[in-house]
């Protein structure tokens, strides 16, 4: 954390443009960590098109941090001169849902911006999205502004508030399986989310100071932790507000401290569960024990003013002398400079663990690599896709495994999927992911489709990625006399850019032996129509 007395970092926030279809209410969610980065440094945002040696000039920043794209700041900014300056950091807050279908226009800006740092706002992130965990990757924990999220002192007139109880039922099981149960053994207050778009005025939405106001009236407040298994703002913001938190058990929950019947309830949805409510609200003074508990641990770690990790990112990375490199000490942990050896990895003494959803997106991607069953993996994929309707990696892999079947139809459609829906409103929103580059690019050869061919040539001409040199060395005849390392098929290069998907950096023998599989069946697929 920065003394008193220390000059203040200023930083350039480079940001796309608000979308103004987007709620007030998502707007006040994704631009947060700018107010407080503000508390503690100074900051010149950013939102149009510039050029970076007329805005350095002007506002002399120690480092760029660049936004995500996503649904409420969606068109990346045309920024000039981007070469300028090649020894000023660059980082990225990557501040989106791990499932956020417009990463590729994320992944696709790093590169061409030569960011080299990104700071994930969850371990989430790096959990879904295979690629990035070879990234010099941090993750920093989400936080509350302790202004608005503390206990009002209001009388707990509401026994068990649950908010957004009907919202994605499917992405959220353990929260509609409580909701359906609870309300017939306790009063229970259910709250409908208000939407994420400006299409129409909610009189009933609350939020801010009302919203916090609520949960402090709430003894008890539930919060899912999704399909997905991550931390969201609700799991801070209910201790914050001086209720208690009831969760279902989570490995993430315990990376940020809380434990169970500690400083906050956790339990599968059923009986035991709602017996553990009922145990805790007939005894005062373990409720207030757990209340009080739990509203500590979140003001005495997760609030705005806590939150100066990236700050102390730059002071260490400023600090580092040839040789060495800014390490995180654990997730969400503090940062420190060690001996840049290999191997050392960015985040000490962790693991990466899978998510519900990258088990069944590991599972699909072996099936294919090493002759798993494939319908066992579809069966993953499909049950994987009931859970949020617009999760893209099942889908590419979905598109891969009718590919290595020989069904081609289907799997053009199911590769171009996430490129299609996200480019109906327009065009530039729909950018490729280089996986999905690649295997198009593969199906245009195979099927002679000239112009499409064409179109994947231009954008891989314009995207760095394994995959898609691999595909190009491929279809040029795959040339075996070829050093497979000097041409860059080997593993990813630096400066390539990164894929939201898990499958496109394996090594090139488990590719070659899938590659070889797609184009068999493929022939006798060709051959068997011919008949």
């Amino acid at each position: 954390m920065m003394s008193a007395g220390t000059s203040r970092v200023k930083i350039l926030c480079v940001r796309a443009q608000p979308n103004p279809d987007c709620a007030t209410l998502l707007h006040s969610v994704v631009d947060e960590w700018v107010h407080a980065l503000a508390l503690h440094c100074d900051i010149e945002v950013i939102e149009q098109d510039f050029d970076l040696r007329e805005v350095y000039e002007r506002v002399k920043p120690d480092f760029l941090l660049f936004d995500s794209i996503h649904w409420g700041r969606k068109y990346r900014l045309t920024i000039s001169n981007l070469d300028a300056y090649p020894d000023l950091p660059r980082a990225l807050l990557l501040n989106n849902d791990p499932h956020e279908p417009m990463r590729p226009l994320t992944m696709d800006f790093m590169a061409a911006y030569g960011i080299d740092t990104v700071f994930c706002t969850g371990a989430e992130d790096l959990e879904h999205m295979h690629e990035l965990r070879r990234f010099n990757a941090f993750v920093l924990p989400k936080f509350i502004d302790s202004d608005v999220f503390h206990d009002y002192g209001e009388e707990r007139t509401i026994p068990v508030t649950i908010m957004s109880a009907h919202l994605f039922p499917t992405f959220y099981p353990w929260r509609a399986r409580v909701t359906e149960e609870i309300q017939n053994l306790m009063p229970t207050l259910l709250y409908t989310h208000p939407g994420y778009t400006n299409a129409r005025h909610d009189p009933f939405a609350i939020r801010d100071e009302k919203y916090a106001r609520m949960l402090s009236r709430s003894q008890f407040c539930i919060a899912d932790t999704t399909r997905l298994d991550y931390v969201v703002r609700k799991h801070l913001e209910i201790p914050a507000a001086g209720s208690v938190l009831v969760s279902p058990p989570s490995e993430a929950l315990r990376e940020y401290g809380f434990i169970d019947m500690e400083n906050c309830v956790l339990g599968a949805a059923g009986a035991e569960l709602y017996g553990k409510i009922l145990a805790v609200a007939n005894d005062p003074l373990w409720y207030e024990r757990i209340r009080s508990n739990g509203s500590a641990l979140v003001h005495s770690r997760y609030t705005r003013q806590h939150w100066t990790h990236i700050l102390d990112w730059f002071a260490c990375r400023r600090a580092c002398k040839p040789g060495q490199k800014v390490q995180q000490d654990g997730v969400l942990g503090k940062f420190r400079i060690v001996e840049d050896e290999q191997g050392v990895p960015a985040i000490a003494d962790w693991v990466v663990r899978d998510s519900p959803m990258a088990i069944k997106l590991r599972a699909a991607r072996d099936a294919l690599l090493h002759d798993g069953d494939l319908q066992a993996a579809v069966d993953g994929l499909n049950e994987s896709m009931e859970w949020i309707g617009h999760i893209a990696e099942p889908w590419f892999l979905m598109g891969v495994i009718a590919f290595s079947v020989g069904d081609l139809d289907n799997a053009a459609q199911w590769l171009a999927k996430r490129s299609a829906i996200q480019g109906r409103e327009d065009s530039a929103l729909g950018i490729l992911d280089p996986c999905e580059i690649a295997w198009l690019l593969l199906f245009a050869h195979l099927t002679g489709d000239e112009e499409l061919y064409q179109q994947m040539s231009d954008s891989a001409d314009r995207t760095s990625h394994l995959s898609i040199r691999r595909m190009r060395w491929l279809i040029d005849g795959a040339n075996t006399d070829l050093d497979i390392k000097e041409a860059g098929l080997d593993a990813p290069r630096e400066g390539d850019c990164l894929s939201i998907h898990w499958l496109g950096d394996e090594d090139f023998e488990a590719w070659f032996g899938l590659i070889q599989k797609v184009l068999i069946a493929n022939e006798q697929m060709a051959a068997a129509r011919v008949a």
